[in-house]
């Protein structure tokens, strides 16, 4: 799958399982290791198996005992291990640091973490429970504090934490989650977390949850699995949404009384996070065999790890001094996917994570899954523009921005403006408002640059949460070409501004508004939510003369704003009429994409695969189009109409042989000859170049 920021494309896969929250940073271990027999580790020290996973199953130890222990205490720091333990095995944190650690608990196995301080460790639910069988896997935490860390699913895990502190983590929860009878999660603090469900809310009990985002859905039927409605106590302040419903399908939210005993765990400073330096094998310590019941030696932990191939990061130049003041910052985004249909746009929720380094001085940046050249090379230049701002990063960290759907590719440069808010909201602590989304590429001089598939990406925009919208300057015109395909509605949906520069960015994504434009653009949402109440009195609403007092007045707070420029423009019959030069080839295109890709084909292969009611569809769209393009386009236009009606003819009356199939490619070689050159004379053409920007 891939989607790209400029052009891309994007297939809707069903997914019938519970989506693994696998971290950018944890590698999977090439080998295992086996615990022979029980063992204590009370050294300190810092302790790590990079490449082996360390595997605590009776049924593997020596003697075959009916239960096996590992036990870390006395605070060892353990780090770059992957431990799985299995029905029967035991194993035991007290006191303990942890840092890239993976923990995988299956069914009968028992995992217990007791005063820890741990970052980045995994919860993984690779365990194949299923969420039903007996005994279930079990993850204890108890007075520990958790930062930057993954759980796959409570349930799924066995996981139950309680007077526990999560920081900056990422937690998932099916419907089983939601259905358990006992709460995972109890009398804990958790803040700036994404939740990925609304399960994770329903499995968690007198919690307090500050700064949070929520990205499931409380819908009508919430908890319909569920065999008679359910009470859940919690505090909820979080970033969003602002505010939990008072009850959702058979769900009922209920705030707590007093969050007095979970203000101890708010207050506590934060624990000194491990190292991460590799430290010692872990081999040398415990008994350990291989999966030929052969002793592992210490040659075997000397040996380099093995690696996978990993995201370029840039670093950092120079450093600054301080810290960052955020070290996880979100903001939205805009993508297009290129469907079957056409384009189509939508929101998606970026975020920064900026984590201590394992080691060196320098910072450093990147994705944290496999991107385009294009979007690389956009990084590249909002981290010079970034550093050159600050006068350079703060040292020892690692940067990673993502995407909500980091599973699918990506490409494209229009989210470097994206990217530059999310650095700045890091290093100066700043939070973006929830309800804005930018697009736009950017150079190192902070100048905004045009992008493609805005219409798109507008369009995608007013079906979300957001209100406020910014796109390239460069783009003003894909705005008013949304006026002329769509009507004033999209414009009234949504308020679209031109950014020319990042301040242009940073002022408009910024809460604290100046006041003028704050109180226009809360004018301009009140008079928003009365016309989308019904969506036919528009029009009529908008021509009364207090619409266009509110318009103008937010068009003289920020004359930068398209909405209110073009629907005025729209009210004084000064609007365009006609679609601009790239709009009306996109839009020819995206109306006749069959009939496009058909051109390049023979007119067997185009009689074999495509279909008589597809062609008519297409064909019907472009003669309805026709009149709202540049009249540059239309010779372009005729000839995919001429090629398509002859295509379309030997589709609903094939022929294969004799003059008339000679006739029929005859014609079908003219007609698409035709096309090609119009497009090619359109793409010549100097001024057209000119408004292209080719």
């Amino acid at each position: 799958m891939k989607v790209q920021f400029f052009l891309g494309c994007l297939f809707l896969l069903p997914i019938f399982q519970l989506s693994a929250l696998t971290p950018s940073w944890y590698q999977h271990p090439v080998d295992e290791l086996r615990l022979w027999k029980s063992q204590t580790v009370t050294a300190g020290g810092i302790y790590s198996s990079p490449t082996e996973k360390i595997v605590v199953n009776p049924a593997m130890a020596a003697e075959r005992p009916q239960f096996l222990e590992l036990v870390f205490e006395k605070e060892p720091h353990i780090t770059a291990t992957t431990f799985e333990v299995a029905a029967g095995g035991r194993l035991i944190f007290r006191n303990c640091r942890l840092n890239r650690v993976c923990l995988i608990c299956q069914p009968g196995g028992e995992i217990r973490l007791e005063g820890c301080a741990m970052m980045q460790v995994y919860f993984s639910a690779n365990n194949g429970y299923g969420g039903t069988a007996k005994p279930a896997p079990k993850i204890v935490l108890e007075e520990s504090a958790v930062h930057f860390s993954a759980i796959d699913s409570p349930m799924m895990t066995g996981l139950t934490a309680k007077n526990c502190k999560f920081i900056s983590c990422e937690l998932n929860a099916t419907e089983k989650d939601g259905a358990n009878t006992v709460s995972s999660i109890s009398q804990c603090y958790l803040a700036e977390c994404k939740l990925h469900a609304a399960e994770v809310l329903m499995c968690s009990s007198n919690c307090w949850f500050y700064h949070c985002i929520c990205l499931g859905e409380f819908p009508s039927d919430l908890g319909s699995y569920l065999p008679k409605p359910v009470l859940v106590q919690l505090e909820w302040n979080g970033l969003n949404p602002p505010s939990l419903p008072t009850q959702a399908g058979k769900v009922h939210f209920q705030g707590l009384k007093s969050i007095e005993a979970l203000l101890g765990l708010a207050r506590a400073a934060p624990e000194a996070a491990s190292s991460g330096a590799p430290g010692r094998h872990l081999m040398e310590f415990l008994t350990l065999v291989d999966a030929e019941g052969k002793k592992a030696s210490a040659v075997q932990a000397s040996r380099p790890p093995s690696r996978t191939p990993t995201e370029t990061a840039i670093t950092s130049f120079v450093s600054a001094s301080g810290a960052f003041k955020s070290r996880q910052t979100n903001v939205n985004g805009l993508l297009i996917a290129q469907l079957a249909g056409g384009e189509a746009g939508q929101v998606t929720r970026m975020s920064l994570t900026a984590l201590p380094s394992l080691g060196g001085s320098s910072s450093t940046l990147k994705f944290n899954q496999s991107v385009g050249k294009d979007m690389e090379k956009a990084l590249n230049e909002v981290s010079k523009f970034s550093q050159l701002r600050h006068s350079g990063w703060p040292a020892g960290h690692q940067m990673e921005i993502g995407f909500e759907d980091k599973y699918v590719a990506k490409d494209g440069p229009s989210a470097a403006v994206a990217c530059a808010l999310l650095l700045e909201a890091a290093i100066t602590g700043k939070k973006w408002d929830p309800v804005f989304a930018v697009t736009g590429d950017m150079n190192a001089d902070g100048s905004v640059q045009p992008i493609g598939g805005v219409q798109a990406k507008i369009r995608g925009a007013t079906k979300g949460a957001c209100k406020i919208v910014g796109v390239p300057v460069k783009n003003e015109k894909a705005v008013a070409d949304i006026l002329v395909m769509d009507g004033p509605a999209p414009l009234v949906g949504i308020t679209i501004f031109g950014i020319k520069t990042f301040e242009d960015a940073m002022l408009l994504s910024d809460p604290e508004r100046p006041q003028a434009l704050q109180n226009a653009l809360t004018d301009f949402d009140n008079m928003r939510t009365v016309m989308m109440r019904d969506p036919r009195q528009i029009v009529p609403l908008l021509r009364t003369p207090q619409a266009a007092q509110r318009l103008q007045t937010l068009l003289a707070a920020a004359p930068n704003c398209y909405s209110a420029k073009y629907l005025l423009l729209y009210l004084q019959g000064r609007a365009p009429r006609t679609l601009s030069i790239g709009g009306s080839i996109e839009a020819a295109q995206n109306s006749a994409d069959s009939i496009v890709a058909a051109i390049d084909h023979d007119v067997d292969t185009n009689m074999s695969s495509l279909k008589g009611d597809e062609l008519g569809s297409s064909l019907n769209k472009l003669r309805n189009l026709r009149p709202l393009l540049d009249q540059r386009v239309w010779p372009y236009v005729d000839g995919l109409i001429s090629y398509g009606e002859v295509i379309r003819g030997s589709v609903l009356n094939p022929v294969r042989s004799g003059a008339r199939y000679s006739d029929l490619v005859t014609k079908a070689n003219l007609a698409a000859g035709s096309a090609k050159a119009a497009y090619t004379k359109l793409l010549g053409d100097v001024q057209v170049r000119e408004e292209l920007g080719l």
